[in-house]
């Protein structure tokens, strides 16, 4: 078998080799750039992904804002929805290359997610976090493995995603 669920199993042997014989290839630099324009609008550039002295050029822009009743002009998803679209996909993704890695085909996944925030926390009016809480992520999977395998796959992910890793552990972070 040369490729499943999409991947290439030569190529992701041969990038997990490269990374276990070069650990220093296992360490990107990402770069973006955030562009306000007024209230919420802004717009979010990628930019590159560095690795090993080498660039990857990145040239992606996400449009952000709020809806009207949330004091925007709906002109894209709120930062909000792009960090729970982020969660998902990679939460989606490493389960994929996961399930791939132990030789599971994966014929149809889908991942809702919900969560819960109070904006008197963001605006300041009580001493509460301002961030999401209540996060549920719910998995639509068909695939002819055992359950057993798939919910050692999702745990195995849970430790295995960065933006799983980045959300629910603090972040480091430098201000310039």
């Amino acid at each position: 078998m040369t490729e499943l669920n999409g991947w290439n199993i030569e190529a992701m042997n041969k990038a997990i080799d490269g990374v276990k014989e070069q650990p220093e290839a296992g360490k990107l630099t990402w770069r973006s750039r955030v562009d306000w324009d007024s209230g919420y609008g802004l717009d979010v550039r990628t930019r590159e992904i560095k690795q090993l002295g080498q660039v990857i050029q990145r040239p992606f822009t996400l449009r952000g804002d709020h809806p009207p009743e949330l004091l925007g002009n709906n002109t894209g998803p709120t930062a909000v929805e792009i960090l729970m679209s982020a969660l998902g996909a990679c939460m989606a993704g490493t389960f994929a290359a996961q399930a791939t890695a132990h030789g599971i085909r994966i014929k149809n996944l889908k991942l809702d997610l919900e969560s819960m925030m109070d904006l008197n926390g963001m605006f300041g009016l009580k001493p509460i976090r301002p961030g999401l809480f209540n996060v549920k992520l719910l998995y639509h999977l068909d695939s002819d493995a055992d359950i057993s395998e798939l919910k050692e796959i999702l745990n195995e992910v849970k430790s295995l995603s960065p933006v799983f890793d980045s959300v629910t552990k603090p972040v480091k972070s430098m201000w310039i």
